[in-house]
């Protein structure tokens, strides 16, 4: 007596989820062994997981946050998301390691997606430095790296956008842009005069041709330039800043909570990308982390200026609450 189709159809079912889970034989392998078609192959190992045939589970390592990170490029539209530990310790310390644990995760996505041709901007600021720090050498062709915020602070600082800029071009053997100008200006007509430069040229041509850009997301009560005693932007300019409904800014380019620009008379004086212009670039992948940043990193979110988020664990739950 035959055997039901039933029956024959699931025996078949359990013959090819074998030969493709356990013996690790490719589709094709599987055809030919069958006298089956490769197609049919796959509908049938597709079966065999609809009817719970095939159970695959997957075991995450500690500190292993898959979880929270497939949530936050659910809920906010990311191609990723990369969750690292919160620092512990002292609030000095427990700082010192977060940024170290995003920089190592940063250095992380870029090594392994990294593509010859590729045009990497990058900002400022001592989260990229910890990037740059632990990113190794590769053996990509035709790497160029392009400055995408004049300069800031001592030229010495290693988290001056263009050491920054400098030393992972060396690292990565790579092309070198520097954008030679100051990162702000005293008056519009200053700004005027050094955009049209043909030095400062060279780099504001090649903002367009970035592929992929590395920023850090600064939030109003760490920003440096917004410090009273600094004395890189008048007075005036802070305090407009500060009593304006920006919550952060990426590269000196200030947003409120919806992610929209924050004009002041900062941005008649301000040399580098801006952020319409960084919505055009088709990686960005944005780096921070800690309580200060929350309101900042989701500001970015909202304004679409980063389809990457490198944070920690604690500001990603938040991010999560918030949502639901």
């Amino acid at each position: 007596m035959a055997r039901p189709v039933e029956a024959q159809n699931s025996r078949l079912l359990s013959k090819v989820s074998t030969l493709y889970y356990e013996q690790e034989l490719t589709q094709q392998q599987i055809a030919n062994r069958l006298e089956l078609s490769r197609p049919k192959v796959s509908r049938l190992l597709k079966q065999a997981k609809n009817r719970g045939i095939v159970q695959i589970s997957i075991s995450h390592p500690e500190g292993d946050h898959v979880g929270l990170e497939s949530k936050l490029e659910l809920y906010y539209s990311l191609n990723e998301a990369i969750v690292v530990d919160s620092g512990s310790g002292t609030p000095k310390s427990s700082d010192k390691i977060l940024k170290a644990l995003l920089g190592g995760a940063a250095a992380n996505h870029l090594s392994r997606s990294l593509s010859d041709g590729d045009i990497i901007g990058v900002t400022w600021g001592t989260t990229l430095q910890a990037m740059v720090e632990k990113v190794t050498p590769a053996d990509n062709k035709d790497i160029h790296i392009v400055q995408m915020l004049g300069g800031f602070g001592p030229p010495e600082a290693k988290a001056h956008t263009m050491g920054i800029s400098r030393s992972l071009s060396q690292i990565l053997n790579a092309r070198l842009t520097l954008l030679q100008s100051p990162g702000v200006v005293d008056t519009p007509e200053i700004r005027e005069v050094l955009i049209n430069d043909r030095r400062v040229k060279n780099a504001l041509n090649l903002f367009p041709k970035v592929n992929k850009a590395y920023v850090g997301i600064g939030a109003i009560s760490t920003n440096r330039i917004l410090k009273e005693g600094n004395n890189e932007v008048s007075h005036d300019i802070q305090q407009e800043i500060i009593h304006s409904d920006a919550i952060g800014d990426i590269g000196l380019n200030f947003f409120n909570r919806k992610g929209e620009t924050v004009h002041s008379g900062f941005s008649d004086r301000f040399i580098g990308m801006t952020l319409e212009q960084l919505k055009q670039v088709k990686t960005v992948v944005g780096i921070a982390g800690g309580t200060e940043k929350y309101e900042a990193i989701r500001g970015a979110l909202s304004g679409g200026y980063i389809n990457v988020l490198i944070t920690d664990r604690h500001t990603a739950l938040k991010l999560i609450e918030e949502e639901l």
